[in-house]
């Protein structure tokens, strides 16, 4: 976009100059659409190129000239140049990774944070409390940097303002009598929210899981990793999974 805006500048300021965007996606979203017709009225050629046959450039004479490879014509060209301006990229942090387990947060493929759901919750990660905004989402304009910051405060706010917050209704627990104290289900809960406890029954110190309620998300990972079948999820318990079971199969083998 910053390309097409450039070309525009270029172009009101020397109407006979001939620019060309070389590019391999280009998007010009919204109401952003209007530059690149624009651009287009104007004369600015727009050319793309593949990865696999990248533009070279060489000097012959003290002349720069740019190749090439058009798709479409399915030949190589040669453009003369006085200036070649290259646009620069915006890469993720390198630390957004370790960023990310720290904070339970997700990244993506190319390394920026993922949010929980692109339309019923943008500026929300999966781990409640947790809110994001700007470059760090993804490569974005400033505008749009600042939108979504207030709607990151906004957020947070309507968080802050209640007295009480109620917590996840499907969270985990732990029935004691069954519970070895493997810890299983610590090392694979993603939101660290259990921990080990020691108990002294009878005289003996027993180790068993007790779950923190306000940081359980009910994602079920404790349950699915648990062996002696001591950790249970609300509302999905043992039981009720077999009774729906018998229901839809009229067996009561289970």
């Amino acid at each position: 976009m910053h390309a097409v805006k450039n070309a525009l500048r270029i172009k009101e300021l020397q109407p006979r100059a001939e620019v060309y965007i070389l590019y391999r996606d280009l998007m010009t979203y919204g109401f952003r659409e209007k530059f690149y017709k624009m651009a287009r009225e104007q004369g600015v050629v727009f050319l793309q190129y593949t990865v696999e046959k990248k533009p070279e450039v060489e000097t012959k004479n003290g002349q720069l000239m740019v190749k090439v490879w058009e798709p479409m014509l399915r030949q190589n060209l040669k453009i003369p140049a006085d200036y070649l301006v290259l646009s620069t990229g915006l890469a993720p942090n390198a630390e957004n990774k370790d960023i990310g387990k720290l904070l339970k947060v997700p990244v993506n493929d190319d390394g920026f944070f993922l949010e929980a759901h692109v339309k019923l919750r943008p500026v929300d990660f999966a781990t409640r409390g947790v809110f994001l905004a700007g470059s760090c989402h993804t490569p974005k304009f400033i505008g749009e940097s600042v939108y979504q910051a207030q709607a990151a405060a906004a957020r947070a706010a309507t968080i802050l303002a209640q007295p009480t917050l109620l917590a996840e209704p499907n969270t985990s627990v732990v029935t004691k009598e069954l519970c070895s104290g493997c810890k299983m289900c610590i090392a694979t809960c993603p939101y660290n929210a259990i921990e080990s406890v020691e108990e002294t029954v009878d005289g003996k110190t027993v180790i068993t899981a007790k779950v923190n309620e306000g940081l359980c998300q009910g994602c079920g990972t404790c349950v699915a990793a648990c062996p002696s079948g001591a950790m249970q999820q609300r509302g999905f318990k043992d039981s009720q999974i077999l009774a729906m079971i018998r229901e839809v199969t009229g067996s009561s083998a289970l």
